[in-house]
């Protein structure tokens, strides 16, 4: 009797002392012996006087059913002997029944055979479906990490930087520009508001002063000094003159509405269209060093993320090798399977051979249990040597300066300290002031 076709490292053999003896009381049970004996009518007169325990034992006692198994390391030494005989008075009875019992054990080991190989290529494609299964669900898992990590990925970082740099120099010329932008329409603002003081205040106060000394010319003419009239109205152009002179250093007015502007003189007027055309552009240079300035953030963000992503990137790949490692090895192992119930089916006739001097082999010819744990030591060793050398090997990460020659590839690594340019900006602006007053302060 052979063993079964499938290999011993899917699953436990279904060819064992236990299946034989399996075997066995399948085909020495009570009801089996009492069809037996029925069937060729043994011991006729039995029946009638024993009860049928005591028959079928008295039937089991007359068989004689020897098993020796030989346990080997491939499928030719691994191989099962029985030797079935039958005492009886009728020797043709006695080898007829020797038949039939060789015929059900025949037919016991190709049934449970057949059953055992089936059940293990049953669970073995419920294991490989699950390991696939496992293996798309992290696979998708894998691809949405990088799909919403895919700018801090580490081969990104150098890019990343040199935008950083870029930016961070656009920054600071829009903030220099910012400033004299904004100093202009100061100047402008300033002008245009003098400008507007000097119209409305001054320009009432003289035209009355004007129209104050036609009349007194007018009637100085006519009139002594010494008259009433004439001393009122002199009084009166005192006082006129006194409020004229101030008029124009009087510059802490606000801006002049565009109702105001429409009535203004010419020069006025190309002021304030000079400051109605630098306001948009200050408003863009707002918007656009808003915009600088989170992306900015956003790229020290993505420079700042980048280790660990690329950290859980390398997990990931590991974890990627581990299951497509164990989904190639179930799914040869389910080959196996299938393949070794194709061969149950096919050698079904074929496992089980009478013969007449059935050989037993005297000792095991498989290796000892020693050399095998010694052998499953030492690959474990060497499997934990190279998962070692290999995380060592793929590990990205920058552990210290030696690491820096390899990672850089020949670049230069350039660090930006972070500061901020406004301050010196504002701080400049302040102490060329202090220096340098505007000629327009005095009026």
């Amino acid at each position: 009797m052979e063993f079964q076709q499938i290999p011993t490292t899917l699953v436990s053999p279904t060819v064992s002392n236990d299946r034989l003896q399996f075997i066995e009381q399948r085909v020495l049970s009570r009801n089996n012996l009492l069809a037996l004996a029925e069937k060729y009518r043994l011991f006729p007169n039995m029946p009638d006087t024993l009860a049928k325990n005591n028959f079928a034992a008295l039937i089991r006692n007359q068989i004689t059913l020897l098993i020796s198994v030989t346990e080997g390391a491939d499928r030719v030494a691994s191989n099962a002997s029985v030797r079935i005989g039958f005492k009886y008075g009728d020797p043709v009875i006695s080898a007829n029944v020797v038949s039939d019992l060789i015929s059900q054990i025949i037919e016991e080991n190709r049934r449970i055979r057949m059953s055992r190989a089936s059940e293990a290529t049953k669970f073995l494609t419920q294991e490989a479906n699950n390991v696939t299964q496992r293996f798309r669900e992290r696979e998708g898992v894998w691809t949405k990490y990088l799909e919403e990590n895919k700018e801090s990925h580490p081969t990104r970082i150098p890019t990343l930087l040199i935008e950083l740099q870029a930016k961070e120099v656009e920054l600071a010329a829009l903030d220099r520009a910012a400033v004299a932008l904004n100093e202009e329409i100061g100047i402008y603002e300033a002008q245009l508001r003098m400008g507007v003081g000097q119209t409305t205040e001054s320009t009432r106060f003289h035209a009355q002063l004007v129209e104050l000394e036609r009349d007194f010319a007018v009637k100085s003419v006519i009139y002594s000094d010494t008259h009433p009239q004439i001393r009122a109205m002199k009084q009166r152009l005192d006082e006129m003159r006194a409020q004229v002179a101030p008029a124009p250093r009087d510059t802490s007015g606000n801006m002049p509405t565009p109702e105001e502007i429409k009535a203004l003189s010419p020069e006025l007027m190309l002021i304030a269209e000079r400051i109605a055309m630098a306001k948009p552009r200050q408003q863009q240079n707002i918007a656009q060093r808003s915009a600088l300035t989170e992306r900015i953030a956003r790229l020290r963000e993505l420079v700042s993320h980048a280790p660990e992503v690329g950290a859980q990137i390398a997990a990931n790949e590991a974890e990627k090798v581990s299951l497509q490692r164990n989904m190639d090895e179930m799914q040869t192992k389910l080959d196996a399977a299938r393949l070794g119930e194709r061969l149950e089916v096919g050698d079904a006739a074929q496992q089980i051979e009478v013969v007449e001097e059935p050989e037993i082999s005297k000792a095991a010819t498989g290796p000892r249990r020693l050399q095998l744990v010694a052998g499953a030591c030492a690959a474990a060793a060497m499997a934990a040597a190279a998962g070692i050398y290999g995380a060592h090997l793929f590990d990205r990460t920058i552990r210290g300066t030696f690491d820096l020659s390899d990672a850089l590839a020949g670049e230069t690594l350039v660090v930006i300290p972070r500061w901020k340019p406004k301050r010196r900006i504002a701080r400049a602006f302040r102490n060329s002031a202090f220096t340098n007053p505007s000629p327009l302060a005095g009026g």
